[in-house]
């Protein structure tokens, strides 16, 4: 569920950068970006909950593998143009469905933990404002979002990502460091990843406990949550 519940946090984030960067039309790299459910949601004003209905409905209007039918429903709702999106993600079928629909302007289907970009994946990321990240960290590592920042550098892109409780972000927060950006954890940010089951509940918490994460909210709601990490050039960040 966070992609629904990062999007409000999404929108206020980009509204801080387009105040301090005097920008409008914003481009927005989204690590991990699976079939493009960032993108669906932040270009438009449908919410999770919509999107369920429309997948798994009967009636549901993308229930049936249309692609037609697909590309219609997304351009029915008026996605928003000011904000474009570069999806990266190793599943090449899942990017190639966000692309068709015209929820990315550009896909890098790469697995950036084992190799470099090419000089044309490098284009599609240059000049970044935002890369955003709503479930690949742990899976992800700093490898891959070393490559992803260098090819956008010469823009001083910030970088949002929502990192699920049994993951450490040390690592990715330090790989930033050496590109002069500052990383500050957002408490106020923490949202709801996933309700977790019986099986999983000691192994997360024993888990958490190893990298001293505190879990109250794990332990009382059933549900893991995601802490919200903002890294960005000194004093830029609100």
């Amino acid at each position: 569920m966070i992609p629904d519940r990062a999007k409000p946090v999404f929108e206020s984030i980009f509204a801080d950068y387009r105040r301090v960067r005097n920008k409008t039309k914003l481009k927005i790299v989204d690590v991990g970006c699976s079939y493009g459910v960032n993108a669906a949601l932040l270009r438009t004003n449908l919410d999770l909950d919509d999107l369920y209905a429309a997948y798994l409905e009967p009636s549901g209007s993308l229930s049936r593998q249309e692609a037609i039918e697909h590309r219609a429903f997304f351009r029915n709702q008026g996605l928003r143009d000011d904000i474009q999106f570069v999806g990266v993600d190793p599943s090449f079928r899942a990017v190639r469905y966000a692309l068709d629909l015209g929820l990315l302007e550009a896909g890098v289907t790469a697995d950036l933990e084992t190799r470099d970009l090419t000089i044309k994946e490098r284009s599609a990321l240059a000049d970044a404002d935002i890369l955003i990240s709503t479930g690949c960290v742990g899976y992800a590592t700093a490898a891959t979002f070393a490559r992803v920042y260098e090819a956008s550098a010469t823009s001083r892109p910030w970088v949002v990502a929502f990192v699920m409780h049994r993951f450490s972000y040390d690592d990715i927060a330090a790989a930033l460091r050496a590109f002069s950006l500052e990383t500050r954890l957002v408490e106020r940010f923490r949202r709801r990843q996933y309700r977790f089951s019986p099986t999983e509940r000691q192994a997360i918490l024993k888990t958490m406990a190893k990298l001293g994460i505190e879990d109250r909210l794990e332990r009382t709601t059933g549900y893991i949550y995601a802490s919200c990490y903002i890294s960005a050039p000194p004093g830029e960040a609100l």
